[in-house]
């Protein structure tokens, strides 16, 4: 009895191998015990070996089969093994519960498994009775707080895990809770700020690490996750979750061989395919110039559930190669308009197949293709908002636009073979623009962007506000055309004000791509971030300087874009503010301007 106390006492001061060897001695003389059995079984579910936890918990019941303690710590030793339904879980909290009806842990283990359950509002009675009845007792909290985060109430879910964290903060699994629904809330900053504090407490946990690399990533600061990723993985080399952080980490900052390397190492130690590492391997090996091996796991995104591709469903098969003489064909875009413009350019191989193409676009993109490419039919897209499920079946076979690259852009030379530029721009309008503008056959034009309308703070790190991108607009000699979409009254009167800056009112620049492109082929040459601008310039053949984050994904391997060879990317790296790079266009336009000849330009109008 003695050594059972004894045992029992080192158990609550945290000394389990302590109270471990004494449980064992109690056992040699008295294998019977039930009591030993059980703590000596809680002991190895504490050091990490719930199998042989499970084993003396289940013999303490046999031994024993009225006690409520022993069900409730059956229940949560099964929760720590792999495999175990929460149905059973439910069972055996059911039990415990009908011989004590106020053991707290086994109250807990029951929500848990309800919320698993998708019983919610039973889950979150029980947890709300228990925290109304323990407000001191941090469990409840913490599984309230991942009952809400579940749920997508990362707010208040933000506010149990603070209140865990209050309550225990001993327990480095309440920081990292709290971390994970601010990442959903998109607290950023607060996240920033917590999560450094967890880290003066507990500077060795690789979880908090990785949640910190996470929140820094998706900040774009990228440079700064990356120690915090490298150091995640290292304390824990066969987690896929922490693998993938890293990889997404290496090929943010185009340290794309690491990140293959990563992305491997994930697939290798992960319990089932993972489609988020294929998705991931695709843009890695498109970002090195291994086409064929990019393009090949390039469908990956539409199994891989944290993008924002949309996965459409239809009852005609996927192209997959085959003849489609005398056969139609339906194109699609999955992403934004940079992509469908890129995935438009391969429509002139696709036609050489003698296939009726028909293409699905968004209404404001509908009449560039069409003028682009007279031999398709062009129409809005339709399907069911809720299933994707096509609401047309007139052809037989559909892709992707993206895909084409699979069968028409398998490598560099596919490109330098390929029609450019795809895109045609309507020329009789196009003249009329530059008549508006009061631009003649000598002066220089430069069409300017400097935003997108996505504002999200690790977008707009790399855009410009207007008074930051006006030292470009200095040159006195110099027409400079609006090609901002969306842009407002106060930021145009600015440029207007201080310089020789071009609006025209009646073009609607977002959704009317037809329009914005016959005004883009007025420009000799456009600056602008990685928006639509830079990608309508690009795919009309309009020289471009196209600033923003590295984009090894569009520059397959090269030091230019391949899909848009006529323009130039202008890196910001994450160290530097975009506004660091005003000075170098600046001086780059300088030197621009010492050699220009508006001879492209009056060409591709017909002038």
């Amino acid at each position: 009895m003695e050594k059972m106390h004894k045992a029992l006492a080192y158990q609550k001061q945290g000394e389990i191998e302590k109270a471990q060897r004494l449980y064992k001695q109690v056992l040699k003389k008295v294998p019977s015990n039930p009591d030993a059995n059980h703590l000596l079984g809680v002991c190895y579910r504490q050091l990490g070996f719930p199998k042989r936890a499970l084993e003396f918990i289940q013999k303490a019941i046999k031994l024993a089969d009225d006690r409520a303690p022993f069900y409730a710590n059956l229940a949560r030793t099964m929760s720590d093994l792999p495999g175990t339904t929460p149905e059973s879980t439910l069972a055996v909290t059911q039990k415990a519960l009908s011989l004590d009806p106020t053991i707290i842990e086994a109250q807990n283990l029951q929500a848990v498994a309800l919320s698993k359950l998708e019983r919610l509002e039973e889950a979150e009675e029980i947890l709300q009775r228990l925290i109304g009845r323990h407000p001191e007792h941090p469990d409840a909290y913490r599984n309230y707080g991942i009952l809400l985060r579940n749920n997508g109430d990362y707010d208040k879910a933000a506010v149990f895990f603070f209140k865990c964290t209050q309550l225990d903060p001993a327990n480095p699994e309440n920081y990292i809770q709290r971390a994970r629904a601010r990442h959903e809330a998109n607290q950023l900053k607060e996240n920033d700020a917590e999560l450094r504090k967890a880290l003066e407490l507990f500077p060795d946990n690789g979880d908090l690490h990785h949640e910190l690399a996470r929140n820094l990533f998706k900040q774009s600061r990228t440079f700064e996750g990356l120690p915090h990723a490298e150091f995640a993985v290292k304390q824990d080399p066969t987690n896929h979750h922490k693998l993938v952080t890293l990889g997404v980490h290496h090929n943010s900052l185009g340290t794309l061989s690491q990140a293959i390397e990563a992305y491997k190492a994930a697939q290798a130690v992960a319990p089932e395919p993972l489609p988020v590492v294929d998705w991931n391997l695709s843009l890695a090996y498109l970002g090195i110039g291994e086409l064929a091996s990019g393009w090949d796991l390039h469908r990956a995104r539409f199994l891989d559930t944290n993008t924002n591709t949309l996965c459409r469903k239809f009852d005609k098969p996927e192209w997959n190669g085959e003849s489609l003489s005398g056969k139609s064909i339906m194109l699609w875009p999955d992403q934004g308009l940079g992509d469908a413009l890129r995935g438009g350019t391969m429509i002139p191989d696709l036609l050489e197949t003698g296939a009726h193409v028909i293409v699905e676009l968004v209404p404001k993109a509908q009449k560039a293709f069409a003028y682009s490419f007279p031999e398709i039919e062009v129409r809005t897209a339709a399907f069911d908002q809720v299933t994707k499920m096509a609401e047309h079946h007139d052809y037989h076979y559909h892709c992707a636009l993206a895909d084409l690259g699979k069968f028409y852009r398998r490598s560099h030379d596919d490109f330098a073979k390929a029609k450019f530029p795809a895109f045609s721009f309507d020329a009789k309008t196009a003249r009329e623009y530059l008549h508006r503008l009061n631009g003649d056959k000598e002066k220089p034009i430069v069409g300017i962007g400097w935003r997108s309308k996505n504002l999200t703070e690790n977008r707009a790190r790399y855009y410009l506000s207007a008074p930051e991108i006006s030292p470009i607009l200095e040159f006195d000699d110099v027409i400079y055309v609006n090609l901002q979409y969306l842009s407002i009254e106060r930021e145009r009167a600015y440029l207007a004000q201080k310089y020789n800056f071009r609006h025209l009112d009646d073009v609607d620049l977002f959704d009317d791509i037809h329009a914005a492109a016959a005004l883009t082929a007025c420009c000799d040459l456009v600056i602008s971030a990685n928006t639509s601008v830079a990608d309508i310039a690009g795919s009309y053949g309009i020289p471009c300087w196209r600033f923003g984050p590295p984009e090894a994904i569009i520059m397959l391997g090269k030091s230019y874009i391949p899909w848009d060879p006529l323009t130039k990317h202008v890196p910001i790296s994450e160290e530097e503010p975009a506004v660091a790079i005003v000075p170098r266009l600046k001086d780059a336009l300088n030197t621009w301007l010492e050699t220009f000849s508006p001879d492209e330009r009056n060409a591709r109008l017909g002038l």
